[in-house]
């Protein structure tokens, strides 16, 4: 991950009207152009204010957000619709559209900028998220997206491994398991235990965050959602886990870190209990 320096950010700024803070960091410009397409630009905002075009803005490529954590509005010419955490936003190509905190207010979000055969496929076959912003339940790994975006492919097959894995992300945001209907503090607690695979989290902390005591939570949580929170997070990490797997040239102990195990061994013992085969054996497969 490279700080922003100044030729990529007058390419950024120049060529997609993006403002960079001092917290927003470029992940990739001009990425190589491949038989699939071109990943064009990534970053992350890390609790900033996203400085967007007043006005509506028009991109050719497609467009990714998805905000980990803070507030703030799309808007397009349906009208204004509200970001939270665990929003994905995919932008088409040719829609008016921006997307921004209210002023003084700071979020955290992954960005992408991407086109090309591969993308325009998924989206005909209505496999990519739909317009607007979504609330996808469960909501997908905010961390496989920030590793995927992080790679740094050596030429063109590289880079289609890391267009392959995004597109394996999208597939993943734009479905929700059916009939999930959640409470407000539920949901909440979803969005937070999906955005964070790469830290622990104090389930118990959760649980004042949202309203409930540590036993009402645990109770609420597992029949709303059939799983405790400790094991809802727990597949949510290996589900990532095998996405940078399938689709990235990550070693073991990259993906084990990325993620948040404490070493390779716990990782790869952990994987091999919920997937049947260890991690080597299941990229080979």
């Amino acid at each position: 991950m490279l700080v922003v320096d100044r030729a990529m950010y007058v390419l950024a700024r120049s060529r997609f009207n993006l403002t960079m803070h001092q917290r927003t960091r470029l992940l990739v410009a001009d990425a190589p152009v491949t038989r699939i397409g071109r990943l064009v630009l990534a970053g992350q905002v890390i609790d900033d204010e996203p400085v967007m075009p007043a006005n509506l803005r028009v991109m050719d490529p497609y467009v990714l957000s998805a905000v980990f954590a803070g507030r703030g509005v799309y808007e397009d010419a349906e009208g204004t619709q509200p970001i939270r955490p665990g929003t994905v936003t995919v932008v088409r190509p040719g829609v008016p559209h921006r997307y921004a905190t209210a002023p003084g207010e700071r979020w955290t979000e992954v960005f992408a900028v991407f086109d090309g055969p591969l993308f325009e496929a998924l989206d005909a076959a209505g496999a990519l998220p739909e317009a607007g912003p979504q609330h996808p339940s469960p909501t997908p790994a905010m961390a496989a997206l920030q590793t995927v975006l992080r790679m740094t492919p050596s030429g063109r097959l590289g880079a289609e491994h890391q267009l392959m894995a995004l597109a394996d992300w999208l597939l993943d945001a734009g479905r929700s398991e059916p009939g999930a209907s959640l409470t407000a503090p539920v949901q909440s607690a979803v969005e937070r235990l999906s955005g964070t695979l790469d830290a622990p989290v104090d389930l118990r902390a959760l649980a004042a965050e949202v309203g409930l005591s540590y036993d009402a939570f645990r109770r609420r949580f597992s029949a709303e959602v059939g799983r405790s929170p400790l094991a809802f997070r727990n597949d949510r990490r290996l589900a990532a886990a095998a996405t940078l797997l399938r689709h990235t040239d990550l070693t073991n102990g990259a993906v084990a870190r990325a993620l948040g195990y404490v070493d390779e061994f716990h990782f790869s013992r952990r994987f091999r209990a919920h997937h049947g085969v260890p991690p080597g054996r299941y990229r080979r497969r």
